[in-house]
């Protein structure tokens, strides 16, 4: 989903333009509560999530899909670079044909397809989505019409490798083709962990690489936006972005519903730190808290 982000210091006083995206939120909040109040009286799954017999009851054959659906809650900061913190949220949408290996999917993922996989190894296109309701432009971000709605849309590829079942790798290198301009290269390697059959936690380091376009999309500040922000006129560079890391939770009460809890951390350095959105109106150290739910079931057609 990625969770897991582009918004203009002009818009710290503009509260009231984010009551649709609350809407968003207290619905993903209200699906998270539902599904942790009835787990806990639901029967827990005996091993590990086959995908294979996503449901027990139901006799499944190799053309039917299981289908998972749910939505992520987060709280993150207005803009990158702010120290302002927003409630946000995001749906969790995957599909996969039964039998097929499914992948451990982070919430700071991109959406991804993959093309090609073999049992440590896959690879395919991936897309980012930023979104907002506002009545003022975002920074990375272009309204869509009158509509009050600010997006950025990155498409690219990613590829991601297993070099040990308790150790995945991943690489997305995303264009932005709405909103912002540039490329950026996002890099993460995680440790997973299985401490039961329920239990899959993940740790591990992140790196975010962009180009000069990117850069100045998000953190460069030209005559006019810097007039505006009563701050000094800045442009940025190409090179590291940001560095940080991750943590990852996910509890399976049964073979069909899970919960789930992340915590990002990333430190904007470089020409993004050194930014005067970031060093003089925001903060360079950025963090996202999220909390989410899900629910597998098998489509037969």
């Amino acid at each position: 989903m990625a969770h897991n982000r582009g918004k203009s210091v002009a818009l710290d006083g503009l509260a009231a333009s984010r009551v649709q995206r609350r809407v968003s939120v207290a619905c993903s909040g209200f699906l998270a509560a539902v599904v942790s109040c009835i787990a806990p009286h639901a029967a827990v799954a005996d091993g590990p999530f086959d995908n294979s017999i996503a449901n027990p009851t139901i006799a499944t054959a190799s053309s039917d899909w299981v289908v998972t659906l749910g939505a992520w809650g987060n709280i993150s900061p207005e803009f990158s670079g702010s120290s302002h913190y927003d409630l946000g949220g995001s749906p969790i949408v995957d599909f996969h044909r039964v039998g097929d290996k499914e992948w451990l999917s982070l919430p700071n993922d991109g959406i991804d397809y993959e093309l090609f996989s073999t049992d440590n190894f896959r690879a395919g296109p991936v897309g980012q989505i930023r979104w907002d309701f506002g009545n003022t432009r975002d920074r990375g971000l272009k309204e869509i019409g009158n509509t009050g709605v600010d997006l950025s849309l990155e498409i690219g590829a990613f590829v991601e490798y297993w070099p040990a079942e308790w150790l995945r790798t991943r690489l997305e290198a995303r264009n932005a083709v709405y909103g912002a301009e540039g490329w950026v290269f996002d890099l993460s390697s995680d440790f997973v962990w299985h401490p039961t059959t329920q239990w899959t936690v993940a740790a591990g380091p992140r790196l975010s690489i962009a180009d000069s376009d990117y850069m100045n999309a998000y953190y460069g500040l030209n005559a006019a936006q810097a007039e505006s922000a009563h701050l000094s006129k800045y442009e940025a560079s190409a090179g590291v972005r940001s560095a940080g890391a991750g943590l990852y939770g996910e509890y399976k009460w049964t073979e069909q519903f899970s919960t789930m809890a992340s915590f990002e951390y990333e430190r904007l350095v470089g020409s993004a730190g050194d930014s005067p959105l970031v060093s003089e109106a925001g903060s360079p150290d950025q963090f996202t808290v999220s909390f989410g739910a899900k629910y597998r079931f098998v489509w037969s057609h």
